[in-house]
């Protein structure tokens, strides 16, 4: 990303939903400022929330140097997605915030370049708009671009799935239920906050007791305190149903992998933030050459992962934890 920045000509638009400007991401914001200073017409937006509870950056100083910065906030609703777009033709995509303490964690980015950067480019303009930018951000087409055609033939094979609002609020929803009953063989997830609805848990039982092997991996010990208990809790009532792996670093990759022929990669956690309130983006893929990087990154990660009966025997059990598991077994349905 930072390659792409220093070599842009034209433009650079960035959106997240943390940006932090601190001793080890201090490069990152001084090149896009320098880029600035060159001509460069570089638009960053910022969630609100997002932004006052866990980033920082000088908006006076990113402005002086010809930054516009804005801010996206509509009532309950969220920027959770990570875009970066350079000079119209090659753009980032995935689940990677800009936050010195975030480096140390697994992640996964996507690189895009081709058709899908214009679909991509039509998002953040959306965005753009909704936080209060003024100024026209999509090119008129260019002679010679691929035909409508390529285009339909192109994203038979990648495309891109986002949740708005209001019009298209129940796309992952309802993208996840499909996967879930049409997976054949197996089904894999990767998420930082495992904290699935009823609808999701009764669909992965479902595809479950048809044969589908599940295997979700998140992390042993999260950002979140209380985000750890509740994955214990959900992971021992879910034992019987579905492979739970618990990696011992923290993993924020948000990932679905359908009998090894269909990805996603993207922002989107599994929790009624990402599912009911968050403005999301992913990329969905059947290619082979990029289901098969998939596979080998998961594969790494399955290596160093501990199963749900290890964890269990390192979890000392209080009386507290005991009355925890019992109730999480009774309510898990509800959470």
């Amino acid at each position: 990303m930072l390659e792409a920045i220093r070599q842009a000509k034209h433009s650079i638009y960035l959106e997240s939903f943390i940006l932090t400007d601190d001793h080890r991401t201090h490069y990152f914001f001084e090149a896009l400022r320098q880029k600035a200073n060159e001509g460069v017409r570089v638009k960053i937006i910022i969630d609100r929330v997002g932004s006052f509870f866990f980033g920082s950056i000088n908006k006076e100083k990113f402005e002086k140097a010809g930054v516009e910065v804005l801010f996206f906030h509509r009532w309950f609703y969220r920027t959770h997605r990570k875009v970066l777009i350079v000079d119209d033709a090659l753009a980032f995509l995935g689940g990677v915030n800009i936050h010195g303490s975030y480096a140390d964690w697994l992640d996964l980015h996507m690189r895009i370049d081709g058709l899908l950067v214009r679909q991509l480019l039509k998002s953040f303009a959306k965005i753009y708009a909704l936080a209060g930018g003024k100024e026209q951000l999509i090119p008129n087409r260019k002679k010679g671009q691929p035909s409508k055609t390529r285009a339909v033939l192109y994203k038979a094979k990648t495309w891109l799935i986002e949740r708005w609002p209001i019009r298209g609020k129940s796309v992952l929803k309802d993208y996840y239920q499909k996967k879930c009953a049409e997976a054949q063989k197996s089904l894999v997830i990767v998420t930082p906050y495992f904290l699935p609805h009823a609808w999701l848990l009764k669909s992965l039982k479902s595809a479950a007791r048809r044969g589908v092997k599940i295997e979700v991996m998140i992390p042993k010990k999260t950002d979140i305190g209380i985000i750890n208990t509740l994955h214990r809790i959900i992971a021992y009532g879910l034992k019987d149903y579905i492979r739970i792996l618990f990696i011992p670093e923290m993993n924020h990759a948000k990932v679905l992998l359908v009998d090894d022929q269909e990805g996603l990669i993207g922002s989107n956690n599994i929790d009624a933030q990402s599912f009911d309130y968050n403005l999301e983006a992913s990329l969905i893929f059947q290619r082979k050459d990029m289901v098969g990087d998939l596979k080998k990154i998961l594969e790494t990660w399955r290596k160093i992962a501990l199963p749900v009966e290890i964890i269990e025997k390192d979890y000392r059990l209080t009386i507290t934890r005991v009355i925890l598991r019992w109730l999480g077994k009774i309510f898990h349905p509800f959470l």
